[in-house]
């Protein structure tokens, strides 16, 4: 037996046609958009020197690497920071090492307004960078398992020694944009004053990358 539909049936129905319609346009311009950004977008892949060093097919909507930024910044100013490739994924961060310090240009920080701490998300034994909105639970964040800033050094020095073979670290650096960091909204005005006290951790202007890197490398 059909059911009647019911007025508030009809009116939900009406609002998800309206919202749809309304919703129609945008995503053909994004589309269009897309679609006449193509040969720039690969340009830029093709172009990028991660690419050039480690070949891969390109497709619709890639991204350069994630570790092309600071892949290309170093090895322009030929600065002495290995590179390892832990995964055969391309899509994996690698590893930068200077000397035996790990730096890491991850940003899985994020601030507990109650505990006033930084702790690190990890997710299924890798980190993510997570958002903890205003008036959120730090307990409640979408991350598996959150560390302190100590319990993280160590966690990811153990990971490098099981992902890299025969190459161990005794320190790790964490690099971060001053930017990216004060547009987070797991970032507000205590967790920068946390953030510019924490031990190891390196704030970074606009453009200021390769600047950052390089005076690290001169003091150590």
């Amino acid at each position: 037996m059909k059911t009647k539909e019911t007025f508030g049936d009809k009116a939900i129905n009406a609002l998800i046609f309206i919202f749809f319609i309304i919703l129609l346009p945008f995503v053909i311009l994004y589309l269009i958009y897309k679609l006449l950004t193509i040969p720039f977008d690969y340009a830029r892949y093709k172009k990028s020197l991660y690419q050039r060093d480690f070949p891969h097919k390109y497709t619709w909507l890639r991204e350069p690497h994630v570790d092309n930024e600071v892949y290309t910044a170093i090895k322009d100013n030929n600065l002495p920071v290995d590179y390892i490739k832990q995964s055969e994924e391309y899509d994996r961060r690698g590893y930068f090492v200077y000397k035996d310090i790990l730096l890491d240009f991850g940003d899985p920080f994020f601030f507990d307004e109650e505990e006033k701490q930084f702790f690190y998300c990890v997710e299924n034994d890798e980190p993510v960078p997570v958002e903890v909105t205003e008036g959120e639970d730090a307990e409640n964040s979408d991350c598996d398992q959150r560390l302190t800033v100590e319990e993280a050094k160590a966690f990811l020095l153990n990971k490098f020694s099981d992902d890299v073979e025969g190459r161990e670290c005794r320190r790790i650096v964490f690099f971060c944009s001053r930017r990216d960091a004060e547009l987070s909204l797991s970032y507000e005005e205590d967790g920068m004053n946390a953030f510019r006290e924490l031990d190891d951790v390196i704030l970074y202007e606009k453009g200021g990358l390769a600047k950052a890197i390089k005076d690290f490398i001169d003091n150590n």
